[in-house]
């Protein structure tokens, strides 16, 4: 027994082939539209860090100014911490100066 191939197209070749061409056409339009979902969520990230590195670098100079700030002002209580002591060195001398001696 011998297979004979019949070239014969009927109806039911055609509804096989639009069901693999459809399949495959939406398969290739599903695959199209999860790739461009991922390109958009990859923009929509691109930005969010974008705005949140901008955000982290204001915020990393504003500390600096407030630090510098801090700096400034501890350096001139210091300033002013020597001032006083070397007035009250002043004082305690010219107190020692005024006392009698025995």
């Amino acid at each position: 027994m011998a297979l004979k191939y019949d070239g014969t197209i009927n109806a039911g070749a055609i509804l096989q082939a639009v069901v693999v061409f459809a399949g495959a056409l939406s398969a290739v339009i599903w695959t199209q539209a999860g790739i461009w979902r991922l390109e958009a969520d990859q923009r929509r990230m691109e930005a969010t860090l974008a705005s949140d590195l901008s955000t982290i670098r204001s915020d990393a100079s504003a500390r600096e100014v407030r630090i510098r700030a801090a700096e400034l002002a501890l350096a001139g209580q210091q300033s002013d911490l020597r001032s006083i002591q070397s007035g009250i060195s002043r004082i305690e001398a010219q107190l020692e100066k005024l006392q009698p001696r025995p």
